[in-house]
């Protein structure tokens, strides 16, 4: 008898402790970081990841979701609108990755920290293609920098078209950007010509 009341107090002490009760869940580390990183296991998340990098001042985050790998032929190549590229004789000869990356710097670096810095999507079409995706998508870039010799574009839009095909890790790279104008702001490939 003995027995049953000390293993009976011993239940209660161990419910009133609340051993047994579940813990409150942690939120998700995305909820922290509205401009975090995510791997690229979708079209979607490469889009995302090539917005987020304007906030969150990451230039990692544009070049992480563009081929760079000779193994799986998926290197970048970036075509220009072809009405800047014949205004600009030269300066796309060969655009790949490294002169991506070398763009990308250089316009990170004339960029203002406190300056809003925006990467819109818009009217985005995915098209699965037998081995990749073909993305059809607007944009609308809205960039603040600091002191610049040069004065730069603050509004951009235009069309980009990407085609993604999915790396030894099954993870979407960028193998190919078209660029096209569709207003009277500068496109892309304005802003390239003028980040030098």
């Amino acid at each position: 008898m003995k027995w049953f009341v000390f293993t009976l107090s011993a239940l209660l002490f161990l419910a009133g402790c609340e051993l047994f009760t579940p813990r409150d869940s942690e939120p998700p580390i995305d909820v922290l970081d509205p401009y975090a990183w995510g791997p690229p296991t979708s079209p979607e998340i490469v889009l995302q990841n090539l917005a987020n990098a304007f906030p969150a001042h990451k230039l990692n985050y544009h070049l992480d979701v563009l081929g760079n790998s000779d193994e799986t032929g998926a290197s970048f190549t970036f075509f220009p609108d072809q009405g800047v590229a014949s205004s600009q004789p030269g300066v796309f000869d060969n655009w790949g990755y490294v002169e991506e990356e070398n763009f990308i710097t250089k316009l990170f670096e004339t960029l203002s920290q406190d300056g809003l810095q925006r990467l819109e999507w818009e009217r985005t079409d995915f098209l699965p293609i037998d081995d990749h995706f073909e993305i059809v998508t607007d944009y609308h870039l809205t960039l603040a920098y600091g002191e610049s010799e040069t004065p730069l574009p603050e509004q951009l839009k235009g069309q980009a078209t990407l085609t993604l095909v999915q790396n030894v890790d099954l993870l979407y790279e960028i193998s190919i950007w078209q660029d096209l104008k569709s207003d009277s702001l500068p496109c892309w490939s304005d802003l390239k010509t003028l980040v030098q």
